[in-house]
């Protein structure tokens, strides 16, 4: 098994859960408010991202700027709330939340620009 093999079961995961998690934007009844349709698209832009660098790992055509929209997904999700009400009612764990997802989307736009090299040497 390849590294990169390994890296796109982690991609798969990720759209996977981008689509489960997108469902419940589907479930909710009632209009679509501003913030619903901002979620779906944050989920939807995160969803793709993943399931484009799983592919191209899996194919052999993956490239390093295939993980900068996904670090935009990153940064579009710091005003949602999480998934996991808890992490919204506690103060700290949502800061931290937050700051894991800052540095998620500076490692992607780090590894996408090439300032760090990517470790299966695509």
């Amino acid at each position: 098994m390849r590294v990169a093999d390994i890296y796109a079961a982690g991609f798969a995961f990720l759209a996977a859960w981008g689509v489960f998690s997108g469902a419940a934007a589907f479930k909710a009844a009632g209009a679509w408010s501003a913030r619903r349709w901002q979620m779906f698209l944050v989920g939807a832009l995160f969803t793709g991202s993943a399931a484009a660098c799983a592919l191209g790992l899996l194919l052999g055509w993956f490239r390093a700027w295939l993980l900068v929209p996904l670090g935009v997904s990153f940064l579009a999700m710091l005003p949602l709330p999480c998934y996991f009400a808890a992490v919204d009612r506690i103060g700290w764990l949502h800061a931290a939340r937050n700051l894991l997802f800052m540095l998620i989307a500076l490692l992607c736009f780090a590894l996408g620009a090439r300032l760090l090299p990517l470790p299966w040497g695509v």
